[in-house]
């Protein structure tokens, strides 16, 4: 079957990474149509018809994460991107920030709009120096063309992102260490509650959210949120991307729709395609180096028929 392409349909377009081709594409259409057809509620109302998960690993719902973010009058409401990304083996929202660079920043402002925030950071990880320059060259492009700064599109609301570099801190992958980080502190987990939403940034109502999972707000815009939840299976909705490495044929960063199964993904010519000289596979590690090795019997059809699919609930 072949795979559906929402985050990775134009990456081989040349010149993507710059405005011009970004928005020749279809770029910033999104963004448009938030802007002038949705209220910010009602851009977070298509997100929990998405279905979306938190792409960073933990799979919480995305929409009701945004929904308990506080609105104190008078008091600013930040949104943060994690990209520190920094588990071993991991390199999707490297690429997606390397490569697409304008799919996270129209996403960054599409979520702001939705949360009432005017400021957003993207919080990226110290050993990814090089990428810093193309997000904020992304960024200047995109201001050059009027998606941020004040009054955007006419509508009244104003944005601004800003790209801030982490030292090399494992730990800042845990969004409360971020936050510390962000703010000049060491980067040590806070106690919760208070939860981010209430007391996050400064102090202030904050989301973080990760790479992945804000780029992905952009194709839930254009195509609209239900159409985006018919594409998965149950509460594993839309696309996800997935750093494949290690002893396989064909490594690299796929974009799957979670009803494939795990067989498929490492066995077949349009993924991993299989382990060098026909080796039998033993084990997988499914995630980040946090998550435990998953033996062959457990990755594979068993003896009873059942299929381990790529999904939240079966993995």
């Amino acid at each position: 079957m072949a795979s559906i392409k929402l985050l990775l349909a134009n990456d081989k377009v040349e010149g993507i990474r710059y405005y011009e081709a970004y928005r020749k594409h279809g770029g910033y259409a999104s963004l448009e149509k938030a802007l002038k057809s949705y209220t910010p509620d009602e851009v977070t109302e298509e997100v929990k018809k998405s279905g979306l998960r938190g792409r960073g690993g933990a799979g919480f719902p995305t929409g009701m994460k945004w929904s308990f973010l506080a609105k104190p009058e008078g008091i600013p409401r930040y949104l943060v991107c994690n990209a520190d990304e920094s588990e071993p083996g991991t390199f999707k929202d490297r690429y997606l920030m390397e490569y697409i660079p304008h799919l996270l920043v129209e996403g960054m402002i599409i979520s702001s709009y939705a949360l009432g925030a005017n400021t957003s950071y993207i919080y990226i990880r110290g050993e990814y120096a090089w990428i810093v320059e193309i997000l904020e060259q992304a960024i200047a492009e995109a201001k050059a063309n009027g998606w941020l700064g004040k009054n955007i599109l006419g509508k009244g609301f104003d944005h601004e992102i800003y790209v801030q570099r982490g030292a090399g801190a494992y730990i800042c992958g845990e969004e409360t260490a971020l936050l510390e980080s962000l703010e000049g502190k060491r980067g040590n987990p806070r106690i919760k509650p208070p939860f981010p939403a209430v007391k996050g940034l400064w102090g202030c109502p904050t989301v973080v959210n990760n790479v992945e999972t804000i780029a992905a707000v952009v194709p839930i815009i254009n195509n609209g949120g239900e159409e985006y939840a018919k594409i998965g299976v149950g509460r594993s909705t839309g696309t996800k991307l997935l750093s494949a490495c290690g002893n396989i044929n064909k490594p690299g960063i796929y974009e799957i729709d979670m009803t494939i199964s795990v067989e498929e993904f490492i066995f077949s010519d349009e993924y991993c395609g299989g382990i060098p000289n026909g080796k039998r596979l033993k084990a997988c590690i499914p995630g980040g180096s946090s998550v435990p090795i998953l033996p062959a019997n457990l990755l594979l059809k068993t003896a009873k028929g059942d299929t381990r699919y790529m999904n939240y609930e079966s993995l």
